[in-house]
């Protein structure tokens, strides 16, 4: 939907470079929400980050793309807040 911002994307990934091994060094609670449709980033992906940081949780969002639909914020903001209540 925006060709220089995905052009300004692509290049910033690029220069970054893998960020896979730092993953293993991430100490707090992670969650990684992915949706299973997503056109731009796989589903793998997403797998392969919660794999990556030790003790993460998945969430995979069905139906959901790359974008956040407003259809599909409840099902996010509760991930979201029952990752954000655990252990208390």
């Amino acid at each position: 939907m925006n060709p220089a911002g995905v052009a300004r994307q692509l290049v910033a990934v690029l220069a970054s470079g893998g960020r896979k091994r730092a993953l293993a060094n991430v100490r707090v609670p992670t969650l990684v929400l992915h949706g299973d449709v997503d056109p731009l980033v796989p589903l793998a992906c997403g797998i392969d980050t919660a794999e990556a940081v030790p003790g993460a949780r998945l969430c995979v969002v069905e139906g959901m793309g790359h974008a956040l639909p407003i259809t599909m914020w409840p099902q996010i903001v509760d991930a979201i807040a029952a990752h954000a209540n655990q252990d208390r």
